[in-house]
């Protein structure tokens, strides 16, 4: 008796005297004192409950033409010891096809790891009763993705009986082999279109795939998360390629000419594929394959159990089907074992272990020098953790996240183990690239020294050889005869380039940028951009013969106007530069400028034609300026339109 995921496949024999007599077989089973019978043909051996019951115990009688025998000892299915009754450790999940009265169906099934004399269905209904052959597994052991008529993707757990199907594509074509990504995010699939053959990518839940590439077949995710290893259909040659959108060719594989169903292994060392009827496998790294002695006529699909035990769906010489078990040392690959035989009439078409994985959840491929990355022992019981980092073991390995300062830059591979108190044990892989070098930032607009506008728009850039993921805009303002205020946030973490700032007349303001790069290393902040919007014409002090006027053509509606002679506007101020907004025309006479009473020079207002809420620059202070502004009216008759003052600290 052995139980999967999904349900118990219970087999027994026939009785010493061969069975004469018999009639037929009754299953009791019997959960919480609650007993169920079910009647079995002597035709079979074997019964599936689909079902999985906690506490359910099981056992079979003989039927002859007397009645119902002595039942066998009831027992329970096998279990994972401390783990809830009827919970197994592992399984293996398979694309199984029945063929009846010459009608073929695929299903979703699982076989128990050892001693299998049947398929479990996921379940008894839905979506995975009529699947396509191939199929992948998630990297924590619990969810299977699979397809229907080549044209929608769905993912479904393996781990819960009847468990709801999720479609995360639909509407497509040609979808054949699959593959999930380590962290759990992403899918990678192949799909045969107009000839060729294209590789996609969609995330775990949905959303719109990405291309690879074409002329790119069976895609297989490597630890990193960034590269998959894929067969290109123009030179039957392995190789490995970015993961992203038009990704580039990083490693040509020789020698893998007639290479199919490439699988990279879990730990990043190896990649194994069939060739006409052996199983070859080659170091990620390159190197020469080393094939396994050829068997049956041809492979189905294979697979990792683990980083050192393939299963392998094939067909046999005689034309029927089996699952087999390839032990892996050192990239060598051993004498194969079979695992399960379908009966005569059922295929299996590909075939993935299930189970609880002690899984890395999602981190960039690129990280800063400290590292934290987070790890998931759920599901394993009581495991002893190992750590290892670039082949330094640190036993036991403290509870997640790993974490390790003062990493150097460069490739780098975090392993990790958990072993439960039975000896099983999982592993996971994350290869990591560190980066220590600062990004850098530059601040690109405004170019302006001053503005009439309600708004500024800051534009700003950065460069990184890994790329910038971040950048942090930071302001500090002063009003016209105050000093600035301490910096502060006006965005934190944006992608965005550019940042829209309100402005309050009377003030200047002075920005700085920073960038983050993708390992989370920060670039120091630029120096400081800085630009004022004018205080009003009302602020400024005006002696008598001086008019306040309004009008919209005026900054803010409204000017200080006169057409006397030597009377001032004036205004106290702190700044290094100054610029006078007025009216220019031709009628328009000049001023007289002074800083703390002391003549410094004159601006002209004159000009061909009329212009409102001209900039007009003030002479600049020989030093620091900290005290009053007097404008006066040089020549009698003319015009004087005073309309703001701009007043910069920097």
């Amino acid at each position: 008796m052995k139980g999967t995921f999904t349900g118990i496949d219970l087999a027994w024999s026939l009785p010493a005297d061969g069975g004469t007599g018999l009639t037929g077989f009754v299953v009791h089973r019997s959960v919480n004192g609650t007993e169920t019978t079910y009647s079995v043909p002597t035709t079979k051996l074997n019964w599936q409950d689909t079902e999985r019951l906690p506490g359910a115990m099981y056992s079979v009688a003989a039927v002859n033409a007397d009645g119902e025998g002595p039942a066998s000892t009831p027992g329970p299915a096998d279990t994972v010891p401390g783990a809830p009754v009827s919970a197994p450790a592992d399984a293996i999940t398979v694309a199984h096809t029945v063929t009846t009265d010459g009608v073929s169906r695929t299903f979703l099934g699982q076989i128990a790891v050892q001693g299998a004399t049947q398929v479990i269905p996921l379940a008894t209904s839905g979506p995975t009763q009529q699947v396509d052959k191939a199929i992948a597994a998630s990297a924590d052991g619990r969810q299977v993705v699979f397809s229907q008529a080549q044209a929608s993707l769905w993912t479904v757990s393996a781990v819960v009986p009847h468990a709801q199907p999720a479609k995360i594509l639909d509407g497509s074509s040609g979808i054949t082999e699959k593959s999930w990504s380590p962290d759990g995010t992403r899918i990678a699939f192949e799909r045969e279109q107009s000839g060729t053959s294209c590789v996609d990518i969609i995330g775990a839940t949905g959303g719109t795939p990405i291309r690879v590439g074409c002329n790119l077949a069976a895609p297989s995710w490597l630890p990193d998360n960034q590269t998959l290893i894929v067969k290109d259909q123009v030179t039957g040659k392995l190789e490995r390629v970015q993961s992203k959108a038009g990704g580039a060719v990083l490693t040509t594989y020789a020698g893998t000419e007639l290479a199919q169903h490439p699988v990279a292994s879990p730990n990043g060392l190896w990649i194994a594929y069939f060739k006409n009827t052996s199983v070859n496998v080659i170091p990620v790294a390159g190197g020469s394959p080393v094939p396994a002695y050829p068997y049956g006529t041809g492979g189905d699909s294979i697979s990792w159990a683990n980083s050192s035990l393939l299963l392998v769906a094939r067909r046999t010489d005689t034309g029927s089907s089996t699952l087999q078990q390839i032990p892996v040392n050192d990239g060598r690959p051993y004498v194969n074992a079979e695992l399960f035989v379908p009966p005569a009439g059922e295929t299996v078409e590909s075939a993935v272990r299930q189970g609880p994985r002690l899984t890395i959840r999602p981190t960039a491929a690129v990280v800063g020098p400290n590292l934290s990355v987070p790890f998931d022992t759920t599901g394993l019981v009581s495991p002893y953790v190992t750590c290892e980092f670039d082949g330094v073991k640190t036993a036991p390995c403290p509870s997640s996240p790993f974490q390790k300062a003062g990493v150097a830059p460069g490739a780098h591979v975090l392993r990790i183990w958990g072993t439960e108190s039975g000896g099983r044990g999982t592993e996971a892989v994350r290869w990591l690239t560190v980066d220590s070098t600062a990004p850098t930032a530059r601040i690109t607009g405004p170019t302006f020294d001053v503005t009439k506008a309600a708004t500024a728009t800051v534009t700003y850039a950065g460069a990184d050889g890994t790329g910038v993921a971040s950048y942090d805009v930071r302001w500090r303002i002063a009003s016209t005869a105050g000093n600035f205020g301490a910096y502060a946030s006006v965005k934190s973490g944006t992608t965005a380039t550019s940042v829209a700032i309100g402005l309050v007349a009377g003030y200047e303001y002075c920005v700085s940028v920073r960038a983050r790069d993708v390992a989370g290393n920060l670039s120091a902040w630029t120096g400081d951009k800085c630009f004022s919007r004018p205080s009003d014409d009302r602020l400024m002090g005006a002696a008598k013969g001086w008019v306040r006027a309004s009008n919209r053509a005026y900054y803010l509606g409204t000017a200080t106007a006169t057409t006397a002679k030597a009377i001032s506007v004036s205004r106290s101020v702190q700044a290094k530069r100054m610029f006078l907004i007025a009216t220019k025309c031709v009628t328009c006479g000049g001023l007289n400028v002074y800083y703390n009473g002391k003549y410094v020079g004159a601006v002209n207002l004159y000009k061909a034609t009329l212009e409102y809420q001209a900039v007009i620059p003030l002479p600049v202070p020989a030093t620091f300026l900290t005290g009053s502004v007097l404008l006066t009216t040089r020549v009698a008759g003319k015009v004087y339109q005073i309309d703001g003052l701009a007043v910069r600290r920097t």
